[in-house]
């Protein structure tokens, strides 16, 4: 990743570039699509971009490369998913969690650190989760996305953004707990529901 992260740096005046900029989306939609880790790609474009271009490249990134997991998923996995819920109808449970939370759970998971981007793509995609509820609830990136990109923006050399950690920050920390709180919360509550009417 390192080496992959310094031929970058080597090329950032190719990627400051248009061309450069669309090779730089299609390597973080590949990279999404492949269920890889992101987030060092988030830092890179606020290193390369700074912090407002870098978010908006990476948000559109983001988006495009989730909405196509998305339809991947429901396109060739979600029937045969489907067979294997009702062979185990308790499985169904967690689809009906999902399918009833609808857009509040989608965003709060996408606010929480918690919860892996790029899997969630996919999962999405195997259960009920209206196009629209998904699209929408993407929008719960905004804040990660912007606060990566704000941390890759004040490295000074690229020897600087390898050492980077995960942000640490205050305000994404409450957000993210809260966000994961609410997100227990109604699964349990809608859990609950779901058992209670059966």
């Amino acid at each position: 990743m390192n080496i992959f992260i310094e031929n970058i740096y080597n090329l950032s005046f190719f990627f400051n570039t248009g061309i450069g900029i669309f090779s730089f989306v299609c390597i973080y939609i590949l990279i999404v699509l492949l269920i890889l880790p992101v987030s060092w790609l988030s830092l890179l474009a606020g290193f390369l971009y700074g912090s407002y271009f870098g978010s908006i490249i990476v948000f559109i990134s983001a988006y495009v490369g989730a909405l196509v997991a998305f339809f991947v998923s429901k396109s060739f996995f979600a029937k045969k998913l489907k067979n294997l819920f009702s062979r185990y109808p308790k499985l169904s449970v967690m689809q009906k969690v999902v399918e009833k939370g609808g857009l509040k759970l989608i965003f709060l998971a996408r606010l929480s650190p918690i919860f892996p981007f790029s899997i969630l793509n996919y999962f999405y995609g195997l259960n009920n989760v209206k196009f629209r509820d998904f699209a929408l609830g993407l929008l719960g990136i905004i804040p990660g996305t912007f606060l990566y990109c704000s941390i890759g923006s004040l490295a000074k050399s690229i020897q600087e953004l390898k050492n980077v950690q995960s942000p640490n920050n205050l305000y994404m920390t409450i957000f993210g707990i809260i966000s994961t709180f609410l997100v227990i919360y109604f699964s349990a509550k809608y859990s609950r529901e779901y058992f209670e009417n059966s």
